[in-house]
């Protein structure tokens, strides 16, 4: 046993893992979920309106009209929103980006008040997101570091 890992240490597979003793990590987590029908009705109501209003132009490029798509990055930017601490409140929809890298996994990108946000209450960029989703629904969760 390597010392200062404790009893619980993980098994190596030919490299022990990183043991930090002493090391304060926080973090922030925000997760949020979506009937796909909600962005439906609202997008049938409000095209462009609502893309505008929500969605980036890289966002709308990539999404198009693409339910599952622009529900996903709804429930994301709804999560990272709740990981700067504000739920839907003091950031415009905008202001939280959310691309893929060419692999497809889900990116943050802050501008304006969202990144300034940020830096105030101490998080790493970038925030991490995940999304997942199924004919019906919309799942994100995000992740900040301290």
């Amino acid at each position: 046993m390597r010392e200062g890992c404790g009893e619980r240490a993980a098994p190596s597979r030919g490299q022990d893992p990183p043991c930090v003793t002493g090391a304060s990590v926080s973090s922030e987590v925000g997760i949020d979920i979506i009937e796909t029908v909600r962005i439906r009705n609202v997008l049938e109501k409000h095209p462009r309106r609502f893309l505008d209003r929500v969605y980036t132009e890289w966002e709308q490029m990539y999404c198009r009209t693409n339910i599952l798509h622009l529900s996903g990055r709804w429930a994301a930017k709804e999560a990272v929103s709740k990981v700067l601490g504000l739920g839907v409140r003091g950031v415009g929809w905008r202001e939280i980006e959310i691309r893929r890298t060419r692999a497809g996994q889900p990116t943050v990108t802050l501008h304006g008040r969202a990144e300034a946000r940020r830096e105030a209450i101490g998080l790493k960029s970038p925030l991490s997101v995940s999304i997942s989703h199924i004919r019906d629904l919309a799942v994100a969760v995000a992740v900040g570091l301290r």
